[in-house]
């Protein structure tokens, strides 16, 4: 059982790192940088008005960081 479980997982965190990858790739530039993440134009980004691309990188990097852990977590098991 274990083994199917880490197949799973192994699957599902590389598969959401080249989702999250393209998905990275395929937004449009704001052209602000880092430095407008937290205070101009770019603060829309992480605020209400997010468009559909973010919130599925968002997806992504949660499945991503998800699996990461419970590979972690299950590795001498």
């Amino acid at each position: 059982m274990t083994g199917i479980l880490h197949v799973l997982l192994w699957v599902l965190f590389f598969g959401s790192s080249i989702v999250m990858s393209a998905l990275v790739l395929l937004q449009q530039g704001s052209g602000g940088g880092l430095a407008e993440a937290f205070g101009g134009t770019g603060a829309e980004t992480f605020g209400v008005r997010a468009g559909g691309a973010i919130k599925a990188t968002f997806g992504a990097a949660t499945v991503f960081l998800v699996s990461a852990i419970l590979l972690h977590s299950t590795w001498n098991a």
